[in-house]
C-alpha cells in the first residue's frame, strides 16, 4: 500500500496478537482483534449460517474507522488478501477527491468505489456475488436496495469509507431495529443464511442517502490462487490489484478453473480463455479473433 500510494496517511493492521511483530515490521500499526473497543466477539458472530471469523471482520471494517482513536474522516477499507500493484498507483488512483465544483479546499469529498457488473465479469465464482447479497442489504434497513440488484457489486475487496457516512448509517439502522448496529447486522445475516456484505450494504447505502458523496469505477483486478507467480507473469495488463483468496492458494488446477479470473478486464478474452484452459493456446486466439465473443 505504501509503495503504491505514499499520500495515504497511517495504515492499520486489524489481526491477532500473533501478528503484530508482522505489521510494526513493514511500518503498520497493529490493532488487536480481540482489544476490547471492540463491542462484539467472534463469540456474538456464531450460527449465523457463515464463518463467525468472516461476519467478525466485516464489522471490524465498519466500525474501525469510528473506534480507533485519530483516524482520518476518510479511510480506505481493505482486505487482508489484497495485493496492489505498483503501477495502479502511478497511474493514479484516488480513493477520495474533493468536488472540483465547490473549489479545491471547499468541496466535499467524494468516495471512488470500485464495482463491476454483470458484462465485466467472466463465467467464475465471483459472479455470484452479483446477487448474492441482494436479500441482506434490505434486511439491514427495509427500504434500501442495492442500486443495480443482481446487475451490480461493490464487493471488490476493498471499500473508501467515511465517518459521517457510518455515522449515518449505524443511526438509521440503529433506530431502526431499537439495538446496536452490529446486532442488527448479525440477525440480518442470520435471517438471509449467512449471505452478508459490509460492502454492499455500505455501498448502497451512500449511493442512496448521500449520492453526491461516491462514484463508481471499473477498476480491473483478478482473482489468482498463485500471486507470487502472478506478479512474474499477470493474467491481464494493467491490473490493479490482485486477490488472493487463502482457500484457493493449495486447490488443485481443476478446482481453479472457475475460481481464478480477470474482473473488469477483457470479458471476451476471459471466456475464451476459460473455455479453452488445458488445450492448445491458439486455440484461445483462433476464437477471439472469430468474433464469436
Amino acid at each position: 500500500l505504501r509503495r503504491c500510494f505514499p499520500e495515504l496517511g497511517r495504515i492499520v493492521v486489524i489481526a491477532s496478537a500473533q501478528c503484530a511483530a508482522a505489521a510494526e515490521a513493514v511500518g503498520a500499526e497493529h490493532i488487536d482483534e480481540a482489544a476490547e473497543l471492540w463491542p462484539f466477539t467472534p463469540a456474538d458472530c456464531q450460527d449465523c449460517g457463515c464463518p463467525a471469523g468472516w461476519l467478525f471482520q466485516q464489522l471490524l471494517k465498519l466500525y474501525a474507522p469510528l473506534l480507533i482513536p485519530g483516524l482520518a474522516a476518510n479511510v480506505l477499507a481493505c482486505d487482508a488478501d489484497v495485493i496492489w500493484l505498483e503501477h495502479a498507483g502511478r497511474g493514479r488512483i484516488n480513493f477520495f477527491e474533493r468536488d472540483s465544483n465547490e473549489g479545491a479546499d471547499n468541496g466535499e469529498v467524494i468516495a471512488n468505489f470500485c464495482t463491476f457488473d454483470s458484462e465485466s465479469c467472466p463465467p467464475i465464482r465471483s459472479s455470484v456475488d452479483l446477487h448474492r447479497y441482494d436479500a441482506f442489504v434490505p434486511e439491514v434497513l427495509p427500504g434500501l436496495q442495492k442500486p443495480r440488484p443482481s446487475k451490480e457489486s461493490a464487493v471488490c475487496h476493498h471499500a473508501p469509507l467515511q465517518k459521517s457516512v457510518l455515522e449515518a448509517l449505524l443511526a438509521e439502522v440503529e433506530e431502526r431495529h431499537g439495538q446496536e448496529f452490529w446486532e442488527a447486522f448479525r440477525n440480518a445475516a442470520r435471517s438471509c443464511g449467512g449471505r452478508a456484505s459490509e460492502y454492499e450494504l455500505y455501498h448502497s447505502f451512500v449511493r442512496h442517502r448521500f449520492p453526491n458523496l461516491a462514484k463508481t469505477r471499473a477498476m480491473p483486478f483478478a482473482v489468482v490462487a498463485d500471486w507470487e507467480g502472478a506478479l512474474l507473469a499477470p493474467p491481464a495488463p494493467e491490473l490493479a490489484f490482485f486477490v488472493a483468496h487463502s482457500h484457493l492458494r493449495h486447490l488443485p488446477a481443476e478446482e481453479l478453473l472457475d475460481k481464478e479470473g480477470v474482473v473488469n478486464g477483457n470479458t471476451s478474452m476471459e471466456v475464451a480463455r476459460r473455455l479453452t484452459q488445458r488445450h492448445d493456446p491458439e486455440l484461445s486466439a483462433i476464437l477471439i479473433r472469430s468474433g464469436m465473443f
